[in-house]
């Protein structure tokens, strides 16, 4: 299963690259969701890869999580790679500059299962796909917004 979305972001590429490799404040996001999730290694900096550990309980068992950043340009290309259980997803955003004050985000996420455990919960997503797409819609357009904020901040205090 396939789920693309895209987003214009009024802010420059190097504004919203810096917010889509907040890595701290996504692993935070996913302690709030309750997600054990934790960076493997010293890594305090996105860069190509970086591995994340930890587990998830997906419809009431504890189900691993390993994540590594597969493929990392700086401005242009993230794609992180994942593994839950017995599903496999990539995750991959590209931004391309429109213009110096506006870039487009395109946030794809790709879903895989390799168990017949997964493939039923893969079902059952394939079900909600709408929503799916709503979902990650609205987070390209949170982290939009916060670039935007972050940029306009930058350029009042300089």
């Amino acid at each position: 299963m396939e789920l693309s979305v895209s987003e214009d972001i009024d802010a420059p590429a190097a504004a919203v690259w810096d917010r889509v490799t907040d890595f701290s404040m996504a692993e935070d996001m996913a302690k709030g969701r309750g997600v054990e999730l934790s960076r493997a290694g010293n890594c305090t900096q996105a860069a190509q890869g970086v591995e994340w550990r930890g587990k998830v309980t997906v419809r009431g068992k504890t189900r691993k999580i390993t994540s590594r950043i597969s493929h990392f340009a700086p401005e242009d290309t993230l794609v992180v790679d994942s593994t839950i259980g017995g599903m496999r997803t990539v995750y991959t955003v590209i931004l391309v500059p429109l213009a110096p004050e506006v870039t487009r985000a395109t946030a794809t996420l790709e879903v895989s299962a390799t168990t017949l455990t997964a493939r039923l919960i893969l079902q059952t997503m394939k079900l909600a796909r709408g929503r799916l797409a709503d979902r990650l819609q609205g987070l390209l357009r949170r982290q939009g917004k916060a670039a935007r904020a972050a940029h306009e901040k930058a350029m009042r205090s300089a």
